[in-house]
């Protein structure tokens, strides 16, 4: 069953609420300190953790677009690696006001299937076992963080459930644009997974938006210049969805004017 924590906005100052699904084998609290990046521009985050849902990408992408339809306003769907893809689905069976795919996977490619190479991965795939954390040169390549943020991160990764690691690294899923929403795609220079040569045609089979931080690698809500990444997202969604992202803002505004009138 999906459970989901939430970081509230400093104000109400945005008619929508952003949805973060993390990527395979992370917990939601990997994205505490992006979304509280985020709080503090107005934006209400909601952290979803998927890894209790089995039966694969389409089950997650149930859950979450439920989660994300029982919301007050409409939602944002942000996603990382794997969760983009979960995400992607999500849009796929409710549109979300707008979608964004940080370091998403593309399945099928070296970069995704290099995570399932150690021997305990490859057995627990065809054991239908759940699936340990990468390891050795492949988690050199998937966890690219400096020490501290590696630290940090290493402990809010679990083993996955054998059919999502599938759909995702071996290229079992279907890759086609959420119909609807304006989509960002967010690749990093140094991201050796969703390396910046596929990046392009990834994003123009999805239909998205491509920006790339050249000095980010595949963890770009947690890497160096993390809040380049926030200010990235928060640009855009304020630049793309316009003047309706600020309906509760000039609703906000205006009744803090009458309370102000009403205490003189």
């Amino acid at each position: 069953m999906l459970s989901a924590e939430t970081v509230h906005g400093e104000s109400a100052r945005y008619a929508a609420q952003v949805v973060c699904v993390p990527g395979l084998w992370a917990s939601a609290a990997v994205w505490r300190g992006f979304a509280g990046y985020l709080g503090h521009r107005g934006w209400e985050c909601h952290l979803v953790d998927v890894r209790p849902v089995s039966g694969g990408v389409e089950a997650r992408a149930a859950a979450v677009a439920e989660y994300a339809a029982a919301l007050p306003a409409p939602a944002i769907l942000l996603g990382h690696d794997g969760g983009g893809l979960i995400a992607l689905a999500a849009a796929r069976r409710s549109p979300p006001a707008a979608l964004v795919l940080l370091a998403p996977l593309a399945p099928g490619s070296r970069g995704a299937r290099l995570l399932t190479l150690a021997p305990r991965s490859l057995l627990a795939l065809l054991l239908d076992r759940r699936v340990p954390p990468p390891s050795g040169l492949a988690a050199a390549a998937w966890l690219d963080l400096p020490g501290p943020a590696r630290a940090r991160v290493q402990p809010l990764l679990a083993p996955e459930d054998a059919a999502s690691v599938r759909e995702l690294l071996w290229g079992r899923l279907r890759l086609e644009p959420a119909p609807g929403p304006p989509a960002l795609l967010v690749a990093g220079g140094r991201d050796r997974v969703l390396a910046p040569a596929s990046a392009a045609p990834l994003a123009r089979a999805l239909g998205a938006e491509l920006r790339v931080l050249e000095t980010a690698g595949h963890w770009p809500l947690a890497g160096p210049g993390w809040q380049e990444a926030g200010a990235l997202v928060h640009r855009w969604l304020v630049q793309r969805l316009g003047e309706p992202l600020l309906e509760l803002h000039a609703e906000a505004m205006a009744e803090r004017e009458v309370e102000d009138d009403g205490a003189e």
